[in-house]
Parts: structure tokens; C-alpha cells; sequence
């Protein structure tokens, strides 16, 4: 069946009425919500027309400022359910996603609704949760999202590894560095702890600790790379929410020490915020960057969280996460090589209050 996909026009309201008023009993977009939206700036409706007659409709909202976009609703005629056009328009909302600078694409479907809910999971979406009560009749809905990729294959020649401990995100995109700049490296869950170790401020009978960039850039220097270090605050990090004095002095000790090993193996510092451009250039003189950013977007945490800048297309960075939540389904094929618009990748890029940014540029180092 062809299949055209085109913007919605205020015309088509009474052709996208009679479909709502067919495929739904409850929770309908009313007549004057459908003009409204056809015309809002922040929303996307998309028809699908089969010989010339309307099929179905997809609609997708964008919040400013959001690197998530939102399918609204998406309904096909009764009569043609099941010939592949509610297909087709949910591609067609994942490309007009993307192309507004989004970087994931969230549903929700009813917890019933069967044959909805293998299409989404055929195509890729991963459950993030449920809301109970969510539509008019009580039903419960379920919420999926999807990393959008546009054109971008998963595939790409920096290895990529999965963390297999909460707390060792640094020390894995650490050690996908090092495989891309020595093919013989072999990264294994005993060099991430044990690079963990050397780069981190753990302190004792308060939990595994996280890696500042000073500790991983020391790190990454003994382990054969240059480094480069780009950091927006002077002094300790991460202490803004540590209220034991004595965890403070610890974590300001151990990072001191960091301080003085970088400088005694020269590795390089900028204390001031880095911009798209700087990990741009970077990228462009071959080298991979070490970012911190909140992990909010990314697994809906504000924890910091490292990640490996890998490439740059003209409009996006390419990022490995080595987070992947196996708990909902996800694959490493949904965490390697992601596209993020440099807007959204520069709003990710900083943590906490104080709105910290921290890069490392690793490089391979010339060996006297």
C-alpha cells in the first residue's frame, strides 16, 4: 500500500475528527484542540492519505528547551488497521522528531491495547514506567521512549563497553578510549575497577564513590593517553551536598593529590567553561572527549555522569553512554554512537547548581 505522509493542514480537521470519533471511545482531541494544534508552533500533525483519502494521523509535541519529544496521539481508520500506514506514521513522527533537534521520542499506549504495544516494541521503544489512572475511563497507560537516530548507524570504529557497576561510568569510557587509540586493549570489569580505584574519591562506609576529572585524566595519562583537562570551577568538586566534615576532608585530600600528579605529568589545564566548539575541534583533531554531564536526560537521574564524545556530524556529537538500563530492556544498540544536538549535548554537559562543566580530551601519546 502507498503510503503519503504530509503536514496537516486546517482543512483536514473534519477528515482527522471522523477518525478520532471512529478509533476512540474516550480521551478524544476535541475539533477545536485539532485547529489549535495544526497551528501551534511546538506541535507537528501528520497525515497519512492512501489514494488521495486520509488514513490516519500522528501528532507529536515539543516542549522548548527539551531534547524530548512527546507522540501525542496516533490513529489509523478502522478499515485499513493492520496495512502497515500506522507504521509508517510512527516513522514519520520519529524523522519530524529528529529533525527538531530531539534526541528521544516518548509515548504512553494503554496497558490493553495489545497490538499497540507490540508495534512499539517491534520498532525499538523500551518501557520506562506506568501511570495508573492515567486515562478518563481509569485505564492504566504505559510509557515508552526511544533514542532517535535519524541516519546514524550504531556501528562506529570507537569500541564500546557497558559498565557493570553503578558508580564506574568514568573509568568504562576511559577504557573505550584507550581500545580506540590501542586495538590490542582488551577492556574487562577487572581493569574498570581497577581503574575505578586509581581515579575516584571513594570514602569509606559511605558507598562506592565517582571519578572527578583530575582523578581520571591521572589515570588515563598512566594508562598511555594525553589528556587534557577542561574545567569550569577551581578547588574540590562534588562537595556541595557532602555534610561530613570528615568526608569533605577526605575527598578535598584526595583530590589534591590528583592536582599535584597532573601537574607533575604536565597535563594541561583550562579553568574555564567549554563550549560545543572546543569539543568540536577536538574531535576534529582526532582525539575522543570525556564529558560530565546530568544524567537526567539520559536515565531521568540528576547524578553526575560521564560520557565518551566519539564524533561530530555537522549537527550533532556522537556520544557512547556506557550506562544501559538492562532492567528496561535496553540493548548496548541503544546506547552507542547517539546523536545529540549540540544544543541539548551543551545543556547535558554541566551539573548541579553551580552548572559545573568538566571535559577531558584524551589523546594517544607520543612515547619518548
Amino acid at each position: 500500500m502507498a503510503v503519503d505522509i504530509r503536514p496537516a493542514r486546517a482543512s483536514d480537521v473534519d477528515a482527522l475528527d471522523a477518525i478520532e470519533t471512529a478509533v476512540f471511545t474516550t480521551d478524544r482531541i476535541s475539533r477545536r484542540s485539532f485547529r489549535q494544534l495544526i497551528e501551534r508552533s511546538t506541535a507537528e500533525t501528520l497525515l497519512a492519505e492512501v489514494d488521495g483519502r486520509i488514513a490516519g494521523y500522528a501528532m507529536v509535541l515539543f516542549r522548548k528547551g527539551s531534547g524530548v519529544a512527546r507522540l501525542y496521539s496516533i490513529a489509523t481508520a478502522p478499515d485499513i488497521s493492520g496495512q502497515g500506514v500506522g507504521r509508517c506514521l510512527l516513522e514519520a513522527a520519529e524523522d519530524t522528531a529528529f529533525e527538531h533537534g530531539r534526541m528521544m521520542l516518548r509515548l504512553e499506549v494503554r496497558e490493553d491495547n495489545a497490538r499497540a504495544i507490540r508495534i512499539y516494541e517491534a520498532s525499538g521503544y523500551r518501557s520506562i514506567g506506568s501511570e495508573p489512572d492515567y486515562y478518563e475511563d481509569g485505564a492504566t497507560a504505559l510509557r515508552y521512549e526511544k533514542v532517535l537516530r535519524g541516519d546514524v548507524p550504531v556501528k562506529t570504529s570507537v569500541p564500546f563497553y557497558q559498565q557493570t557497576c553503578d558508580f564506574t561510568c568514568g573509568p568504562c569510557c576511559l577504557m573505550m578510549a584507550i581500545g580506540n587509540f590501542d586495538r590490542g586493549f582488551v577492556p574487562d570489569p577487572v581493569r574498570e575497577i581497577r581503574l575505578w580505584r586509581e581515579a575516584t574519591t571513594i570514602f569509606m562506609m559511605s558507598g562506592p564513590g565517582g571519578c572527578e576529572p583530575f582523578g581520571l585524566a591521572v589515570a588515563a595519562y598512566e594508562a598511555g593517553l594525553s589528556a587534557e583537562i577542561r574545567v569550569s570551577f577551581h578547588g574540590a568538586l562534588f562537595l556541595q551536598s557532602v555534610r561530613s566534615a570528615e568526608k569533605r576532608r577526605v575527598m578535598e585530600l584526595a583530590q589534591a593529590d590528583f592536582r599535584v600528579r597532573a601537574k607533575d605529568y604536565d597535563i594541561p589545564v583550562t579553568y574555564a567553561p567549554f563550549v560545543v566548539d572546543d569539543i568540536r575541534a577536538a574531535l576534529a583533531d582526532g582525539k575522543l572527549v570525556l564529558v560530565l554531564i546530568s544524567g537526567f536526560l539520559m536515565f531521568g537521574k540528576k547524578v553526575p555522569h560521564w560520557v565518551l564524545a566519539i564524533g561530530d556530524d555537522g549537527e550533532h556529537i556522537m556520544i557512547h553512554d556506557p550506562w544501559v538500563e538492562d532492567d528496561r530492556q535496553e540493548t548496548a544498540a541503544d546506547a552507542a554512537n547517539i546523536p545529540v544536538p549540540y544544543a541539548i549535548f551543551m545543556n547535558m554537559a554541566q551539573f548541579g547548581k553551580d552548572a559545573l562543566r568538566a571535559a577531558i580530551i584524551l589523546g594517544k601519546r607520543e612515547q619518548p
